[in-house]
């Protein structure tokens, strides 16, 4: 149903349900009633969205509540975070879920893991980020390419057909972490995202952002409006940062205390608001609704849904209500003539001012010219010293050590092997970033800090795009595709692997003979342990 309403431009609703931890109990066993009773309620809900370990804390995985809602007749939307799985599982467990027919994917980077794991906290994996996710899953749905048995051949694992959903933050401050959140965006539409649900906020000109800038960028991909019923006590933690992404402004949390002082401590006032929402995501233009809350019932998601439609007429009058934002907010736009629907959006970079140049970042670009560009005689002579290096290893290893040495002291270098310094400004995601981001920030700074250190790190992608935007290069940062980490290289020498073509920027290999690219995936043999040319 989720498919076929996005395609056919109807209005599309999703309930969210948030599992809990354990095999059993209130929160888990209440999944495939929460969906019997949204099918029987006689509103039109195209899929029960299931979180996947949200915040970062344990919870039963959302595969199986998924396969439990379809067998009572509900479709299932499966938050697919990267957080927790290396990419052999991410296959596996997208695989499996193909398997059992559950084919919408809401692609995540996920939440960075929270105490009250076993024994401590869990370590984070992000062996992908969420561009990097969207676009595997979506090469598994054109069948796959695997190495054959013979060398030398290919063979195709049978197709997949997942919807992917992405996610995207537009609730941020400054312009370089709202930009960044855009041209990340772009990135997961460009790699294959069929639709976008953005994080939950209180501030239609934001929301109304997102689809202009899609417009600005020609970019056609339905927005599925977030409407999150908001408690007073939920509010209090959002505002002090404890759900990364999430922003609550002083105004709407002192509006929230006020609504729960009276008898029904707001909740008719907060169901209100959510239908308002409701009625005006449709009004403008949206794909339609993803409808979530803290302890809601069935009955307040069925009323959420049809009184929404009602008010539908008035949408407009409703934008003043949900237009929290914060002193010195910037936006990517001027405030818009109206919120109605609109293809015709002029691309914000243009309206930016230049930036600074970083010396920095200037020095490092201008060995890079001289050194490692493919062009420049340095290449060359370096490619012919690593390649006599790999015949005098004793020499190979002194050559590693000095190189690691620099870029551990000047750029952090962590020796992944993989580098992909170039591509992040000099700003190592490995040891930057917490997520070891290579395509653009995750959604959980707040004020330009980082999610998993607000107090003591700045995101470290505000660098990378303050670097870019002052040498004129911004259009990097949402055209340049940046490959995973080969895990392989690790702890191997990165310019080696760059001058002898073994890292994530080598040239491709020539297309395998003709005769090999049509084995099956029956014939298909293991993948080697290294792509190492």
């Amino acid at each position: 149903m989720l498919r076929e309403a996005l395609r056919d431009g109807s209005f599309a609703v999703t309930c969210e349900f948030v599992p809990g931890r354990g095999k059993g109990g209130p929160a888990v066993d209440a999944a495939a009633q929460f969906a019997r009773d949204l099918g029987a309620a006689g509103v039109t809900v195209h899929a029960v969205s299931i979180t996947d370990n949200p915040g970062g804390n344990p919870a039963i995985s959302p595969d199986v509540l998924a396969a439990e809602i379809r067998q009572v007749g509900g479709e299932p939307l499966v938050h697919f975070s990267c957080r927790d799985r290396n990419r052999n599982a991410i296959e596996s467990r997208a695989m499996a879920l193909a398997r059992m027919g559950i084919q919408n994917l809401l692609v995540i980077t996920g939440d960075y893991p929270s105490n009250g794991c076993y024994e401590g906290t869990s370590a984070g994996v992000f062996d992908l980020d969420a561009v990097q996710a969207v676009k595997y899953l979506k090469e598994m749905n054109a069948g796959i390419k695997v190495p054959g048995k013979k060398p030398g051949t290919t063979a195709s694992l049978p197709a997949t057909d997942f919807l992917l959903g992405v996610g995207v933050s537009p609730f941020k401050l400054t312009e370089e972490e709202l930009m960044l959140q855009f041209f990340k965006l772009e990135k997961k539409v460009r790699a294959g995202a069929d639709f976008i649900i953005p994080q939950l906020g209180y501030d239609m000109r934001k929301f109304l952002e997102i689809k202009r800038y899609l417009a600005s960028r020609d970019l056609n991909v339905p927005v599925v409006g977030n409407v999150y019923v908001l408690s007073y006590g939920a509010a209090k933690v959002m505002q002090g940062g404890g759900v990364p992404g999430c922003v609550v402004t002083d105004e709407l949390v002192a509006k929230l205390k006020a609504e729960s002082a009276e008898p029904d401590k707001g909740k008719g006032k907060r169901l209100e608001r959510a239908a308002q929402m409701v009625a005006m995501f449709k009004g403008m233009g949206f794909g339609g609704v993803h409808i979530g809350g803290f302890g809601l019932k069935s009955d307040d998601f069925v009323y959420i849904i049809r009184h929404g439609l009602e008010l539908e007429p008035q949408w407009e009058s409703f934008i003043p209500e949900v237009s929290f934002s914060r002193p010195n907010e910037f936006y990517a736009f001027p405030a818009p003539v109206t919120y109605r629907p609109t293809r015709q959006e002029k691309d914000p970079v243009a309206t930016l001012s230049p930036g600074c140049t970083s010396v920095f970042f200037s020095v490092w670009n201008l060995l890079h010219g001289l050194l490692f560009d493919r062009k420049a005689l340095g290449y060359r002579i370096l490619v012919a010293w690593y390649r006599f290096l790999e015949k005098h290893k004793l020499l190979g290893s002194i050559t590693h050590t000095f190189e690691f040495a620099v870029k551990s002291v000047f750029l952090g270098c962590r020796d992944c092997g993989d580098c992909a310094l170039p591509d992040t400004a000099y700003r190592c995601p490995m040891y930057r970033c917490a997520k070891q981001q290579r395509n653009g920030p995750c959604g959980g700074s707040r004020d330009g800090m980082c999610e998993v250190y607000p107090t003591e790190k700045p995101c470290a992608w505000i660098a990378i795009y303050q670097r870019l935007k002052g040498a004129g290069r911004i259009e990097e940062l949402r055209q340049a595709y940046v490959p995973p980490c080969r895990a392989e290289l690790r702890y191997t020498s990165g310019w080696a692997n760059f001058f002898l073509n073994r890292d994530h920027a080598a040239v491709p290999a020539e297309t395998p003979a003709a005769s090999g690219a049509g084995e099956s995936a029956a014939n298909a043999g293991p993948e080697p342990k290294a792509n190492i040319h």
